[in-house]
């Protein structure tokens, strides 16, 4: 397991090229509130979808929130929702953490993660946490945690970037 501290920009740029062509594995964003993880796991999910390449098209990529997720799984029929997510080339997974989840939602994000996982060859997922590693197992469980995490991980950290820019 691969661990990097970088900036927000720096992510983008050392990941840009290796999801451009080919989706890859798991990536994991931690690190605290207002760091940048959502700033770069929205940039790379903009730049793929924008410059037409061959690995992708709009619709084979989702960027969706916990809470987000959460409130589709429980309004639409699991069956189609796990699909989808599954079979998407890309899925961001932003904020995971954020929200304690039921134990259904558990069985539900737990199969999901599961099956990229099995074809992490042919699928990227992305996942942004304020969690720690301790924390991200604590509350989902170690074989989620081995999966999410098996791939590249980075550790976001500096000041929220939010907070600096209220001016008070």
């Amino acid at each position: 397991m691969e661990t990097k501290k970088l900036s927000s920009e720096e992510v983008i740029i050392d990941l840009k090229d290796d999801f451009a062509f080919k989706p890859f594995g798991f990536v994991l964003f931690a690190g605290k509130n207002g760091t940048g993880k959502s700033f770069a796991a929205m940039s790379i999910y903009n730049l793929l979808s924008s410059y037409s390449l061959p690995a992708y098209d709009h619709e084979e990529a989702w960027f969706i929130t916990q809470a987000d997720l959460n409130m589709l799984w429980s309004d639409e029929p699991h069956r189609a929702l796990l699909k989808a997510l599954c079979d998407c080339k890309l899925l961001i997974i932003d904020d995971l953490g954020t929200r304690a989840p039921s134990t259904a939602f558990m069985d539900f994000l737990y199969a999901l993660v599961d099956k990229r996982y099995t074809f992490r060859l042919k699928l990227g997922t992305i996942i942004t946490t304020n969690l720690t590693s301790v924390a991200m197992r604590e509350q989902f469980g170690d074989a989620f945690f081995s999966r999410v995490a098996s791939g590249r991980n980075y550790v976001f950290t500096g000041e929220d970037r939010r907070f600096n820019n209220l001016g008070f």
